[in-house]
């Protein structure tokens, strides 16, 4: 299954984007993590913001996770 935030990560990382945040942390507890919000910075100085809620959200923290972004 594929989720609009991972899709959507994929492509600013691939224009060299860089995560700066992930709230809450990627290496926190899964427990209660409904709400997973990525910021990433663009060479170009835009930060652009990513949410994913629910099942989506525990996708993104792990995509972070297994890629070690």
């Amino acid at each position: 299954m594929e989720f609009e935030s991972i899709s959507k990560l994929e492509r600013l990382l691939s224009t060299k984007c860089k995560i700066e945040k992930v709230y809450p942390g990627v290496f926190a507890s899964d427990a209660e993590t409904n709400i997973v919000t990525v910021e990433v910075k663009c060479p170009d100085g835009q930060i652009h913001k990513i949410r994913a809620y629910r099942d989506e959200a525990h996708a993104l923290r792990e995509f972070i996770r297994n890629r070690g972004l």
